[in-house]
């Protein structure tokens, strides 16, 4: 089973949320696809209410926990909810709130405690890809957020090229086949009852079926794409 995950990012309003979910909720359970939609955090409760069977993630969390800090996402809230899946690490939460390997390793460690499912989003920039040092950094990201001595019960990582995100330009076929299968490889030095690895960057109708029949990807994250009906009608 693939697993095909849209961030709708902050792309839709509420009216624009309501109809892509009805728009999923309508579809019959597939074998093939697990669709998990990730809206803006502030529809959940009403997507969730009006679509139940819907299967939803957050699209990030807060450090802060509850109390005194305005404006926060506590872990808590997800749990209340039943919300099973947060995505972490998206470049854009790097870049617009400085979140690093760091801060993504402490947030995966709530989900883990909590027992929501990490969408864990690694990278590499242009100049990184340029100079053939993709998998060093990968590697590094890997060592950092994950954790050897800790068994793991269901991980996605999401490989989400820097230079791809938005764009329109993706890696060769043979490159996101190359780094899936490294992926796999490198994460065996963890312990998981399951992990997926998924490719996100630039996914859209005219290469998602060259992407989700490479055999070492578990799957998409796709942003913008995913917020047009007829790209979620492909997976119906």
């Amino acid at each position: 089973m693939k697993y095909i995950i849209f961030n709708w990012k902050s792309y839709l309003n509420l009216k624009e949320t309501t109809s892509l979910s009805r728009l999923i909720a309508s579809f019959s359970k597939s074998k093939k696809h697990k669709i998990i939609s990730a809206p803006n955090n502030f529809f959940h409760l009403l997507v969730q209410k009006k679509y139940p069977k819907n299967t939803l993630s957050a699209q990030n969390i807060d450090l802060h926990g509850l109390g005194a800090s305005t404006g926060s996402l506590d872990i808590s809230y997800l749990k209340e909810n039943k919300i099973k899946y947060c995505i972490l690490g998206h470049s854009e939460v790097r870049a617009n709130f400085k979140d690093n390997d760091q801060t993504v390793s402490k947030k995966f460690n709530l989900c883990i405690t909590n027992n929501i499912t990490p969408i864990v989003c690694i990278g590499e920039s242009k100049s990184v890809y340029k100079s053939k040092k993709t998998k060093k950094y990968l590697k590094t990201q890997i060592d950092n957020i994950f954790n050897k001595k800790t068994s793991y019960r269901e991980i996605i990582v999401a490989y989400e090229p820097l230079w791809s995100i938005g764009t329109g330009l993706t890696p060769k076929m043979s490159e996101i086949d190359e780094i899936s299968n490294y992926l796999h490889d490198i994460c065996k030095k963890y312990s998981f009852k399951k992990i997926k690895i998924l490719y996100g960057g630039s996914v859209n109708l005219d290469n998602v079926s060259d992407i989700l029949g490479l055999q070492k990807v578990n799957g998409v994250l796709v942003g913008s794409a995913s917020t047009k009906s007829d790209f979620i009608k492909y997976f119906k």
